[in-house]
């Protein structure tokens, strides 16, 4: 067994080659993205130069507001602190094929990614094993095998009567999504309430219950005590109220070029300069100019700086003056999402199927994720501490509770938790976190702004918040630097 997790930091450093893109259009606009990660490298802006805009962190949000704040004409730099762009997007490669070591997933109803892809010509793929012929769980210690349109009809039926706190489906919580306190206060009703302490609510069998308790943890990436169960109502409503519905726009369909593609295009689309292998430590603001500085001690000056870094990362940047209390106390709680997520490739030819196993289970959640002629390569989620990805035996044992017999080629995957520059993987909030601070991370100090995908009031914790993220903090700086004026 070939084990790469330990080299993934290393191994997994820049974005691999982009496959061939579909459209003649796609090509061209990948091109440019790499030839502007290319010119940042060869001729970066010097120490104590001034632009209009300063945006700190190169993830699918600050991307999307730097080129938007290019193309209304206004001098903008991006300063990223990996060696690439993407954020907690990071397309690989194994056996010739792409992997996605991050965000992943996109879908139609998600217009603000959807609208990307469309603008840049980009392909879709999808996930055997989200829509697999077959399921295996674990339940009450025991492993069970069943046509998937035997069991996940039963699975959906559940979460309905999870989500089902109002005789309405969830739908008088959130009755239109993207404006997330439309129902203030049954929003707050809610928010206290754990994942856990709503499934304790309900009276349904052991077996029901852990397989509910797989998609709260997978969900939550964490243990589901952590998670609040207003993220759960949040994800249903996004889902059109249906578990057949959410799970596609949750984990089937995919950019066939790799979402380093879309990043590419994005940074390509205008002429922000960037600046990679940059860590921003400080942002000082004085007389409406605000200051930058970075590790290396450098400094650039600006009218507006938006800073799109995750939640988790948000405390690691001193800003003076500082921050107000609800985003530090946000920031300082972070989010959930601190799991793991991993490939596995086994010798087995297994088909399109789906395995898994509540909390406290290493594995949750495992699906296929490529049909190989030497085996199948299955993608891997689990809680913080679930997995040690570097123990050959333990991932061994791991695998076989699911799939008896397996054998087990190579595992590999990246380490979101101990990367300094995300913390974690994708946001889902703690219980009190919706109501306490969503607003006041997204709420702009001066000229100090703020986008992430985990501030989003739509997908948050996806590459669609992201990206709407970005979209509206370009258009209000925009406004700000021009008097008001959109």
């Amino acid at each position: 067994m070939t084990n790469a997790t330990n080299n993934s930091r290393r191994q997994f450093l820049r974005n691999a080659g982009v496959l061939m893109a579909t459209s003649a259009l796609a090509a061209n606009a990948i091109a440019a993205g790499q030839e502007r990660v290319e010119k940042g490298r060869k001729e970066p802006p010097k120490p104590g130069d001034h632009f209009d805009v300063i945006v700190i962190g190169g993830g699918m949000a600050g991307l999307t507001a730097a080129r938007d704040c290019a193309l209304r004409g206004m001098k903008t730099l991006v300063l990223e602190a990996r060696n690439r762009i993407g954020g907690r997007t990071f397309t690989s490669e194994y056996g010739g094929k792409h992997v996605e070591l991050g965000g992943t997933w996109i879908h139609w109803s998600q217009g603000f990614v959807w609208n990307e892809v469309t603008r840049y010509g980009l392909g879709i793929t999808e996930s055997p094993g989200a829509a697999a012929d077959t399921t295996a769980w674990i339940t009450d210690g025991k492993l069970k095998s069943a046509p998937s349109m035997e069991i996940w009809p039963q699975i959906g039926k559940a979460m309905a009567d999870y989500c089902n706190v109002d005789e309405a489906g969830g739908r008088t919580v959130f009755p239109r999504p993207y404006e997330p306190f439309l129902a203030r206060d049954k929003v707050r009703e809610w928010d206290r309430l754990s994942l856990m302490q709503r499934l304790e609510q309900m009276k349904i069998s052991r077996e029901m219950r852990d397989l509910l308790n797989v998609q709260l943890t997978i969900n939550c990436h964490n243990d589901p005590s952590q998670g609040a169960f207003i993220d759960m109502l949040r994800w249903w409503s996004l889902g059109d109220y249906d578990m057949f519905l959410m799970f596609d726009k949750l984990a089937r369909y995919k950019i066939a070029e790799g979402t380093g593609a879309l990043a590419h295009a994005i940074i390509g689309d205008g002429d922000a300069q960037l600046l990679l292998s940059t860590p921003v430590k400080a942002v000082a603001t004085q007389g409406g100019r605000s200051v930058v500085t970075t590790a290396k001690g450098d400094s650039y000056s600006a009218g507006a700086v938006i800073c799109a870094v995750p939640q988790n990362v948000l405390s690691s940047i001193a800003f003076t003056p500082g921050l107000s209390a609800q985003k530090v106390k946000a920031a300082q709680a972070g989010h959930t999402g601190t799991g793991y997520k991993c490939y596995i490739h086994i010798k087995q030819k297994i088909g399109k199927w789906i395995g898994m196993a509540p909390y406290p289970s290493p594995i949750t959640q495992m699906w296929t994720e490529q049909e190989r002629d030497d085996g199948t390569l299955l993608v891997c989620f689990g809680p913080p501490g679930g997995l040690d990805q570097n123990d050959e035996e333990q991932v061994q044992l791991a695998v076989r509770q699911l799939i008896p017999g397996a054998e087990v080629v190579a595992v590999f995957g990246y380490e979101w938790t101990v990367d300094p520059y995300s913390k974690g993987t994708w946001c889902w909030y703690r219980p009190g976190m919706l109501s306490d601070s969503l607003e006041a991370l997204r709420t702009a100090e001066g000229p100090i702004h703020f986008a992430s995908a985990d501030s989003a009031n739509g997908w948050r914790g996806f590459i669609d918040g992201a990206i709407q993220s970005g979209v509206e903090t370009a258009h209000n700086v925009f406004k700000q630097l021009n008097g008001g004026k959109a």
